[in-house]
């Protein structure tokens, strides 16, 4: 009965952090079971001891070699970036002016205006999905020539254009 339950203690001792930890509770579990088993089940009383001890560290061998196939490496896995974006995207400015250490704070007001929306896909949707999946638009903007006078210097920019992609609310 002593035996079972230190067999007991010992199989919950099997999920360590570390290899070295699970191949010392694997070798210890294994051990214990197998001087257990060679004991009780020793053909003759005189061979008791003898089969507990080969079977104790065949017991063990094997406990250790199967804690180590188990272990499973707890490194943190790489994260993959989800299919669904649950929150907002952060907004980041786009530092356009730091490649001079006296351009560093500069930011720029760019007002955009629309020129037009485009629908996208350009084919119609089959029946079955209409109203199910929202549509997607993209819209064109031009940004006008800008000037910005900064003490001795003078910063052109010049017009440009810009798409958007959204989806219909």
């Amino acid at each position: 009965m002593k035996p079972i339950f230190i067999s007991l203690f010992l199989l919950t001792l099997s999920s360590c952090s570390t290899l070295k930890r699970s191949l010392i509770a694997g070798a210890m579990t294994g051990g214990t079971l197998g001087a257990t088993g060679g004991a009780v089940f020793s053909p003759h009383k005189n061979d008791q001891d003898k089969n507990g001890y080969l079977f104790g560290i065949a017991g063990a061998a094997l406990g250790a070699g199967i804690a180590y196939l188990l272990w499973d490496d707890p490194k943190p896995q790489k994260m993959q970036t989800p299919m669904i974006l649950d929150e907002e995207p952060k907004k980041t400015e786009l530092p356009l002016f730091d490649f001079a250490p006296e351009l560093e704070g500069v930011r720029p007001e760019v007002t955009f205006r629309p020129l037009s929306k485009y629908e996208v896909p350009v084919a119609d949707l089959p029946p079955e999905l209409e109203g199910k999946v929202k549509k997607q638009f993209i819209i064109e903007y031009e940004a006008e020539a800008r000037t910005i006078n900064l003490g001795n210097r003078t910063i052109e920019i010049s017009p440009f254009k810009a798409w958007e992609h959204v989806y219909e609310n």
